[in-house]
């Protein structure tokens, strides 16, 4: 087990020889993931890469690594605007490529995704890139604690008793009235 993924990884060779790198990192070590969280306090994330090759009838093997990230991240509620805690656990398959291929419907459809890899690959990059990614768009509690608390619906806010409730059309009956009586 190694602790920091390695800065400039030969996916190619990675894949061919199946190797197999997993570790932790903390997450000082990610600075743009960090902007987007309200700490950087707590469990150091979790990641695996495996490399292998996938076989393909009456084609060369094409050479694939499997990334694995697990994370417990702090972020910032939606919908009541407290810290919550959101469980990361994504994997993604990269189909290694020389250079990046157009975007076809074929390849948005592709089960995996495509990785320019003839260079060396920066893991930390590559783990940062996937927290990113698999950040939820509107982060929020499936039940926020002060709905807990207070025994409401997570769906939609407490409402005031039926008398103190102001009713906007209320007086559109009198306003009415008073306006065919001129």
């Amino acid at each position: 087990m190694t602790s920091r993924p390695p800065h400039a990884l030969a996916l190619f060779d990675f894949a061919r020889v199946e190797g197999e790198l997993r570790g932790a990192v903390q997450l000082s070590a990610l600075p743009r993931l960090r902007e987007l969280l309200e700490g950087d306090e707590g469990t150091p994330v979790e990641w695996a890469l495996r490399g292998f090759q996938r076989e393909r009838t009456g084609l060369r093997p094409q050479a694939m690594v499997a990334l694995r990230v697990r994370a417990e991240l702090r972020l910032i509620c939606q919908r009541c605007l407290q810290e919550m805690t959101q469980v990361i656990e994504d994997a993604v398959d990269f189909r290694l490529v020389i250079d990046e291929p157009p975007m076809t419907l074929e390849e948005l459809e592709a089960e995996d995704e495509a990785l320019p890899a003839e260079d060396p690959v920066d893991v930390l990059e590559l783990i940062e890139d996937q927290l990113i990614l698999a950040l939820p768009l509107v982060p929020m509690h499936a039940v926020c604690p002060q709905s807990r608390e207070a025994g409401q619906s997570p769906a939609r806010p407490a409402q005031a008793p039926e008398e103190e409730r102001q009713h906007p059309f209320a007086n559109l009956r009198d306003l009415l009235g008073s306006a065919k009586k001129r």
